[in-house]
């Protein structure tokens, strides 16, 4: 059976500008999720979220979206939107580890709560047509919480259940917990996708090899740092292919483009482009030099200079 490799969805990273570049200059994604969509404190969902998942942002391949909810009223809300836009399915964020989300029981700060999680899946089956998904940490306060969840959830029909393996207090600090993981394989009968720490073709070895019945696989901070990984683990090739500048140089302007396209702030296009290069810059040697580089640029014409010199000189 082959590997199946998806874009995680990551807040303020992969969302359609970056989606629609990576589509049409690079390849080997099987599927691509939209980051969650959320509620405002006036009962309707933030507009941004909104805009990300309308079919006309999203011409190409096949885009999961995912939702964050707490209750069933507002996961139905989100659903019920999604489905009128034509969406077949959906995924819920039981990851998110961020304390201001997490203490309002969002994200991962329901996991240790499945009683909760279990609710809310019951009521929302039966009044949805969408297919749910699920992507998970394995815990809030440690990794203990999935051995609970994750046979509990086997009484639904979920699509699939993607484990981040780490816990919700760690954030993105500390390694994942690979053991927890391997225990929690069989307790699960959905398909089970792997996320966590795969930055490179080996990273994918290792892990393919520890856990030979997964399939799946999910890779978010990864695949922003090195658009070409996805590329490199369907081929088995631990080097960038050898016109990787020009391809990443073509999908840098389609996402300047489609960005400006969108907002007439060239300031904060700036800023979001400069934002990426914090993961871009790890694509090379001088790494630090050229987000120096990046970093001092003022206005977008520098922006662009700059990446032509970083690129193409």
């Amino acid at each position: 059976m082959r590997d199946f490799l998806y874009l995680a969805p990551l807040q303020s990273f992969t969302d359609h500008h970056f989606r629609n570049a990576f589509q049409q200059t690079l390849g080997d994604v099987d599927r691509f999720y939209a980051p969650y969509l959320k509620m405002s404190n006036d009962g309707t969902i933030k507009d941004g979220p909104k805009q990300d998942v309308l079919p006309k942002n999203n011409p190409f391949e096949e885009v999961v979206p995912q939702l964050m909810a707490c209750c069933a009223e507002d996961f139905l809300t989100m659903a019920n939107y999604l489905s009128d836009l034509g969406y077949q399915e959906v995924n819920w964020n039981l990851g998110c580890p961020y304390p201001m989300v997490a203490k309002r029981d969002l994200g991962s700060g329901i996991l240790n709560k499945p009683e909760k999680v279990l609710s809310i899946l019951e009521e929302v089956i039966p009044k949805t047509k969408l297919k749910i998904g699920i992507k998970m940490r394995m815990g809030y306060e440690d990794t203990t919480d999935i051995l609970t969840l994750l046979p509990a959830l086997n009484q639904f029909p979920l699509s699939e259940v993607i484990v981040h393996a780490r816990y919700g207090k760690q954030l993105y600090t500390g390694g994942c917990d690979y053991d927890r993981f391997e225990e929690s394989i069989p307790l699960s009968k959905h398909r089970l996708i792997y996320n966590g720490d795969i930055a490179t073709v080996e990273d994918f070895r290792i892990l393919k090899k520890r856990f030979p019945s997964i399939h799946h696989w999910m890779i978010g901070r990864g695949a922003v740092s090195n658009p070409f990984l996805f590329e490199m683990i369907q081929e088995n090739e631990c080097e960038k292919p050898e016109d990787w500048k020009e391809v990443f140089h073509d999908f840098l302007i389609l996402l300047l483009e489609s960005h400006l396209n969108e907002s007439s702030n060239e300031g904060n296009v700036l800023i979001k482009m400069k934002h990426f290069w914090e993961y871009f810059s790890s694509s090379f040697e001088n790494d630090t030099g050229v987000y120096r580089k990046i970093k001092k640029t003022d206005s977008i014409k520098e922006y662009q200079d700059q990446i032509e010199q970083i690129l193409l000189a």
